[in-house]
Parts: C-alpha cells; sequence; structure tokens
C-alpha cells in the first residue's frame, strides 16, 4: 500500500481542499471509495476517516477522504462545490490512483453524509456545485454508503442540536424562508436515477433521528433505486470513524457485503 497526504485538488490551495489518498498494491480490485468527512458542516477534517480508509485499503480498494471549506467562513453551496471538484479529480486521476472510473463509490457520516447524498442527487447537467475548476460534470457515484446522514435539513424536522449547524452552514436563520433548504436536502432531491445506496444509522442518535435514514431509504425505493438499510440498535451519533468498536465492526462487515454484491 501507499499513501498520498495532502494532495491539493483545487489551484486555489486551502488546507480544506486537500485530500488524502490510500493506494493499493498488487491487489488493487478496481473500485475507488471517496470518503467525505462530518462535524457539522464547521468542524472535523479527513483525517477521521484514515482508519477506515486504511481497512478497505488493504483489501485492494483506492480509498481518498477529501476536506472541504468549512462553515461559518464558508457556506452553502460552497462544501457541495468542494466535494464535486474533489470527486471530479478522483475520477481524472483514476488510472494514477489504480482503479476505474466506472466504478466508483461515495462514502460519507453525518454532514459528510448529507455531501455524499448530494453527490449522488447531482447529474452531469445540473449546475449545483459545478466551478470552473471542474472538468468531469458526471460526479454522480456508482453506490453511496451514509453513515447517519443528514438527508433532511428543514429545521422544523430536526432535533434543536442540530439546527445551529444548518444555520450556519446555510449562512441564515432557521426560522427564514425555506427555500434553498429544500435544494440542499437530498432527501427533496431523489427522482428515481440515483445510486445504489446503503444507509446505516443507530437507533439512539440524538443528533439526527433515524426516522430520516428509513424515509431516505423509502424513498429511493419508491422511485426504483435500489436501497438497503442497516438500523444498529442502542447506537448514538458520529460512531464510525474506526474499526474496533462492535457498531464500527456491524459497519464494515454490511459495507463489505454491499461493495461485494455491488461490484
Amino acid at each position: 500500500m501507499e499513501q498520498l497526504l495532502n494532495v491539493t485538488y483545487s489551484e486555489y490551495d486551502s488546507e480544506q481542499r486537500k485530500m488524502d489518498v490510500f493506494l493499493p498494491g498488487d491487489n488493487a480490485n478496481g473500485v475507488g471509495l471517496l470518503f467525505i468527512h462530518g462535524g457539522g458542516w464547521h468542524a472535523g477534517n479527513r483525517t477521521a476517516w484514515h482508519p477506515v480508509a486504511d481497512y478497505f485499503c488493504a483489501q485492494g480498494y483506492s480509498c481518498a477522504s477529501v476536506g472541504y471549506r468549512l462553515a461559518p467562513d464558508w457556506t452553502y453551496p460552497a462544501p457541495v462545490e468542494d466535494v464535486r471538484l474533489g470527486m471530479s479529480f478522483f475520477l481524472e486521476n483514476a488510472q494514477r490512483f489504480r482503479f476505474d472510473a466506472n466504478r466508483t463509490v461515495v462514502l460519507g457520516s453525518s454532514a459528510g453524509g448529507h455531501l455524499a447524498a448530494m453527490l449522488s442527487t447531482l447529474s452531469a447537467d445540473d449546475d449545483l456545485g459545478i466551478t470552473p475548476e471542474v472538468r468531469i460534470r458526471e460526479t454522480k457515484p456508482k453506490a453511496a454508503v451514509l453513515y447517519c446522514a443528514a438527508t433532511n435539513l428543514h429545521p422544523e424536522h430536526n432535533h434543536e442540536r442540530l439546527n445551529p449547524s444548518i444555520d450556519k452552514l446555510m449562512g441564515r436563520n432557521g426560522t427564514e424562508a425555506a427555500i434553498p433548504y429544500g435544494e440542499a436536502s437530498p432527501v427533496d432531491r431523489i427522482n428515481g436515477s440515483g445510486p445504489t445506496t446503503l444507509l446505516i444509522h443507530g437507533d439512539a442518535d440524538e443528533v439526527i433521528p433515524v426516522e430520516h435514514s428509513i424515509q431516505y431509504h423509502d424513498k429511493l425505493t419508491r422511485h426504483g433505486v435500489t436501497s438497503e438499510l442497516v438500523v444498529l440498535p442502542g447506537v448514538p451519533h458520529g460512531f464510525g470513524y474506526g474499526v474496533k468498536t462492535q457498531a464500527q465492526l456491524d459497519s464494515l462487515k454490511a459495507i463489505e457485503a454491499f461493495l461485494a454484491k455491488t461490484f
């Protein structure tokens, strides 16, 4: 295996607009995994996914953990622009990173799950998140893995403890008009053309209701998109960044089975 740390994906360099890449050796299986960290859109960093990326890299997956600009200094749609550009860069360097650009997966937790779900809804002709640096407009992955994802940003549908983070992302007060909360809510953007999706959520989550993942799964299914839902009993929010706890091990097992079926 080989690690390429602090790879800049934007000419407008910043510490947040970089990715860390984990390259397999002779066991490369041609599948690329792009990880997106959480932290309420205003915290966290790409190193959080390193243990999981390393785990899957050892199995032959080409992995990258991407950073993005954070609120409140940067508001919506800046993080969407960054992960779309990050995916474009990842695809553009598929040969260098030892994977097939037609075999990609996006994985994210919480706010990162939101951004992963947003990527899942963006078709090549959708201008949301497009910047002059994006050279590959088809950034929709072939599959998505969403840990306790923020799929519904409407403040009235969320726990009060998440709403301040949503406000920071949107640069507004939650009592204001609903636009663009719908535009920024993946559950409102499902149209039947999304990637095969795995949702993993703990039923003891007090940040993002497990019902949001259930509703997202149900809507994907109604629109003909292949979706799986794993609900982990007694598991709280933000459990995925590691390979040691029982919840992490259960999640890894579910992801391995999902990837084996998908690819």
